[in-house]
C-alpha cells in the first residue's frame, strides 16, 4: 500500500487476522469481522493500516504457519514495512505461549510493537507478566478445547457417525440427522466411484489376464483406459492405499486417541460399520496376496521384473556359491546378462561364473519345457501314474484324498476362525501376524483343492476322468502358450514348472516338481488362456526332475 503524503510520519500497522473452523462456529469472531475492529482500532489511534495478512483455518498452536512466519520475516526485516503488528486479540496471534513469547521478543528486537484491539497490557514488567498469563490462559483453553474435540469425535464414532476428513474414493457423505445445529453424518456408496474400486480389486486378485497385478500395474492400466480418481490419475501409492482401506469390506477404525492426543492400544481403537463396497472375503484374499507379493518378504525383481527368472530361482552352480543370479545391463542398456549376485557385489575374485546373455538362457529354459517336458511322450511318461487304475494305486488315491480333504477342512476352519478374530476384535485386518497366518492359510487351502481336484478326476468321482487324449491336448496348450504367450504369460509358467535353474561353468540343471504339472492338468482341463493357475510354491527335487 502506499502512503499518501498525509499519512507519512504515522504509525504504519500490519493486521493480523486468524481463525480456525471450531473459533469461527463456536465464537463467531469471522475474519470480515475482526478486519473492521482493527480498522476501527486503526483509525481512533491514528496509525495508517498499510496491509492486513489473512490466515484462515489454521491453528493458533501451529509453529508452521505460512502467512504469519511471511508476516514476521518481513516485519525483522532491514525495510521494516511497518511499526506495529494489530491483531483483534492476543489469541489470534498465537494459542501456544512459547510461539508467543518467541513471536513478541522477535518483534521487540526489531523495533516493532504488538497491539491487541480487545486487550490492553501497557508497557514494563506488569505488562510483560499480563501478557504472559493471557498467553498461558489461551493455550489452556485451546488444550481443553482440544480435547473436548477428541471426546466428542470417539463418543461420535462409537455411535457409528463420520467425523469428517477426507472421504474415501468410493464413497460421499450423508445427513442422517441433526441435533441441534449439529448435523450427523454417515458415509454412503457413490456407485460411480465404487465401480470402479471393485475393478481395482479384481484386478489386483485376478489381473487382466496374466495373473494379479501390483499397485503401480493397476495404476497404469486405469489410467491408459481414461479412469480418473476424481479427476486426477491414479498412481501406485494412492491405489494401494485404496487396496489397503479397510472401508470396502465394511467398517474403518476411529479413535485411535485420547483426549490427552496419546495413542491408545490397538483394541481400544473404535471400529466404525460402513457400506461395504467389496466382500471381506475378497479384501482379505487381496490383503494376503499383497503381503505374499510384498518387497519387504520377495525381492521386487521376483514381483514385479519383467525378467523370466528371478533370483530365488535362477543360482549359481559354482562350488559352494548357491547365490542367486541378477540381471545387469552392458553396451549402453542394449544387452542384458545374468551375473551372479556375489560376483557383482564383491568383485569377479570372489566368483569365477561368466555372465550370460539373458536372452540365451531365457531360451535355453523355455526349450527345454517344451522339447523335453511337454514333448508328448516324455509328458505321458511323467504323468503314466494319473493313468494306472490298479486296485492298489485306487486304494492309495482314496487315502490320499481322504487325507487331504481332512487337512482342507482344518484349513478352512483356520480360516475361518481368523475371521472371526477380526470380528470379535481381538485381531485388525492389517496385523502382520493375521496378514502371515491369512496369506498362509490360503495358498495352502488352494493347493489342497487343486490336490482333491486332481485325485477326484483320478478316481473318476469327478465328471471326467485324466485320459491319455487329455495329457497330449495339455501338452500342445502349454507349447502354443510357452512359444507364442506374452512375455509376461510364459514367465509366469516358466515359474510355475520350474523350481530352481543352476548355472555353472560346465552346465545348465533345470529342476522342477512333477506335482505342478498335475495341478495344472487338474485345474479345469488345463488353465484357459491368459490365466495362470496360483498354488503354493514349496518346490522340492522329485526323482524324475533333473531334465
Amino acid at each position: 500500500m502506499k502512503l499518501e503524503s498525509a499519512d507519512k510520519g504515522r504509525m504504519k500497522a500490519c493486521a493480523y487476522v486468524r481463525v480456525s473452523t471450531d473459533d469461527q462456529a463456536q465464537h463467531g469472531i469471522s475474519i470480515p469481522s475482526q478486519i473492521q475492529k482493527i480498522e476501527e482500532f486503526c483509525k481512533a489511534k491514528g496509525w495508517v493500516l498499510v496491509e492486513t495478512v489473512q490466515e484462515p483455518g489454521l491453528s493458533g498452536k501451529d509453529i508452521g504457519r505460512p502467512m504469519f512466519n511471511a508476516m514476521m520475516s518481513r516485519a525483522s526485516s532491514t525495510a521494516r514495512p511497518f511499526d506495529v503488528v494489530i491483531v483483534y486479540s492476543l489469541s489470534r496471534f498465537a494459542r501456544h505461549l512459547a510461539i508467543q513469547t518467541t513471536a513478541f521478543e522477535k518483534l521487540k528486537a526489531s523495533g516493532v510493537e504488538l497491539a491487541s484491539v480487545s486487550e490492553s497490557f501497557g508497557k514494563g514488567p506488569n505488562a510483560n507478566l499480563m501478557r504472559s498469563m493471557v498467553g498461558a490462559f489461551n493455550q489452556h483453553l485451546s488444550d481443553q478445547s482440544a480435547m473436548n474435540t477428541i471426546r466428542t469425535m470417539n463418543a461420535n464414532a462409537a455411535e457409528g457417525y463420520w467425523n469428517g476428513g477426507p472421504i474415501p474414493f468410493g464413497y460421499r457423505s450423508v445427513t442422517v440427522e441433526k441435533r441441534k445445529d449439529k448435523e450427523k453424518k454417515k458415509l454412503a456408496i457413490r456407485e460411480d466411484e465404487a465401480e470402479i474400486v471393485r475393478r481395482i480389486f479384481r484386478l489386483a486378485k485376478h489381473g487382466d489376464g496374466e495373473g494379479p497385478m501390483g499397485a503401480r500395474g493397476i495404476a497404469q492400466w486405469l489410467n491408459s483406459r481414461g479412469y480418473s480418481l476424481r479427476g486426477g490419475r491414479f498412481s501406485n501409492s494412492n491405489t494401494a492405499a485404496i487396496l489397503s482401506r479397510t472401508h470396502y469390506a465394511g467398517y474403518y477404525l476411529d479413535g485411535k486417541q485420547n483426549e490427552f492426543k496419546e495413542p491408545l492400544p490397538e483394541d481400544q481403537w473404535i471400529t466404525v460399520p460402513c457400506p461395504p463396497i467389496i466382500s471381506e472375503e475378497e479384501f482379505l484374499d487381496v490383503a494376503a496376496l499383497r503381503a505374499k507379493r510384498s518387497p519387504k518378504a520377495t525381492p521386487p525383481r521376483v514381483v514385479n521384473g519383467v525378467t523370466m527368472l528371478p533370483a530365488a530361482i535362477a543360482r549359481c552352480g559354482q562350488p559352494e556359491c548357491d547365490a542367486g543370479l541378477t540381471v545387469r545391463t552392458g553396451k549402453g542398456g542394449r544387452y542384458h546378462y545374468y551375473n551372479c549376485s556375489v560376483r557383482v557385489n564383491q568383485g569377479a575374485a570372489s566368483c569365477d561364473l561368466k555372465p550370460i546373455r539373458r536372452e540365451e538362457l531365457d531360451k535355453f529354459v523355455l526349450d527345454a519345457l517344451v522339447d523335453w517336458i511337454f514333448q508328448k511322450e516324455r509328458l505321458a511318461k511323467l504323468l503314466r501314474h494319473l493313468l494306472d487304475r490298479s486296485e492298489h494305486v485306487i486304494k492309495r488315491r482314496r487315502k490320499d484324498l481322504a487325507l487331504a480333504k481332512g487337512e482342507l477342512t482344518t484349513v478352512s476352519k483356520a480360516i475361518t476362525n481368523l475371521l472371526l478374530a477380526i470380528e470379535g476384535g481381538a485381531m485388525r485386518p492389517d496385523e502382520p501376524l493375521f496378514v502371515e497366518r491369512m496369506a498362509h492359510n490360503r495358498a495352502r487351502k488352494a493347493a489342497l483343492q487343486a490336490d482333491v481336484q486332481s485325485l477326484e478326476r483320478q478316481l473318476s468321482t469327478s465328471k471326467k476322468r485324466i485320459t491319455e487324449e487329455m495329457i497330449a491336448e495339455f501338452g500342445e496348450k502349454m507349447t502354443r502358450a510357452l512359444r507364442e504367450g506374452e512375455p509376461t504369460f510364459r514367465a509366469a509358467y516358466v515359474r510355475l514348472f520350474v523350481s530352481r535353474v543352476e548355472l555353472s561353468a560346465e552346465e545348465i540343471r533345470i529342476l522342477g516338481p512333477t506335482n505342478s504339472l498335475e495341478k495344472t492338468l487338474a485345474y479345469d482341463h488345463g488353465p484357459a488362456q491368459g490365466e495362470v493357475p496360483i498354488f503354493d510354491r514349496e518346490w522340492c527335487r522329485l526323482q524324475d526332475s533333473n531334465l
